[in-house]
């Protein structure tokens, strides 16, 4: 991939620090790639927290919204309207989970290159270098690994992020097609880039259940649908309800 940037975080961040890590820190580049991937995860650590709590607190208004749904199903501009009102209510930016997703897609790209470049090729090559996390499970980061243990254990936490991230049940069907897509897509894939990929998606697996399952400020914003069914019937109705039950009493 000879993308610029890419290029850049290939040949000046990832190379190097691959390097300085087997040389002077652990004699081993899988340990080396965990490293690598547990540095990029502190430095994204505050914007995915916020990713997170973004999506914890669409989850809280999610009853609110199913509701403006229903009731402006025939007005889309009046429920655009209610909605975009929910959200500045509830301060939640729908797209503020964006961010920190796209942001490191590069580094993503990066490793995928590194592992794939000569550089890399060079360095696990040369003589009386171990080429690989162990002896008996991916012996060689160059290529797939034939245990099906990455991919598989990939897929797995891919399928429970995106369950924490549900909001709407509308999107159940991709909550199985991306985490078989993935498992498929992995099997072709370096040992290396699947190892990143993997240990990556487990720290934030881990970060997106202590902000969503631990103790939540917005817990008072939670909203129970019954309720407001029940405080949202009509006026009219209520009266009616009223009139039957003084008829039954002078009966």
């Amino acid at each position: 991939m000879n993308f610029g940037p890419i290029v850049m975080l290939v040949d000046r961040v990832m190379i190097p620090f691959l390097e300085f890590s087997y040389n002077n820190l652990i004699p081993n580049y899988g340990f080396a790639i965990i490293l690598l991937t547990l540095i990029i995860k502190l430095l994204f650590y505050p914007l995915m927290n916020k990713q997170y709590a973004s999506m914890k607190a669409m989850q809280n208004i999610s009853p609110e919204m199913k509701i403006i749904r229903e009731k402006f199903k025939k007005d889309p501009q009046q429920m655009q309207k209610e909605m975009l009102k929910l959200y500045k209510e509830h301060k939640v930016n729908p797209m503020s989970g964006c961010l920190p997703m796209i942001v490191q897609i590069p580094f993503f790209l990066a490793i995928y290159s590194t592992i794939l470049s000569d550089s890399f090729k060079a360095l696990i090559t040369a003589p009386g270098i171990n080429k690989g996390l162990f002896s008996f499970w991916i012996s060689d980061l160059s290529v797939p690994d034939g245990t099906y243990i990455l991919p598989v254990t990939l897929a797995i936490f891919t399928f429970y992020s995106q369950k924490m991230m549900m909001v709407d049940p509308k999107q159940k069907q991709f909550l199985y097609l991306s985490p078989i897509l993935i498992l498929v897509f992995g099997l072709k894939l370096p040992a290396g880039v699947l190892l990143y990929w993997s240990v990556s998606t487990l720290l934030s697996t881990i970060q997106q259940l202590v902000v969503t399952k631990g103790p939540s400020s917005a817990g008072s914003d939670v909203i129970d649908v019954k309720v407001i069914e029940k405080t949202s019937k009509p006026k009219k109705a209520k009266s009616l309800e009223k009139g039957k039950s003084q008829k039954k009493d002078r009966e």
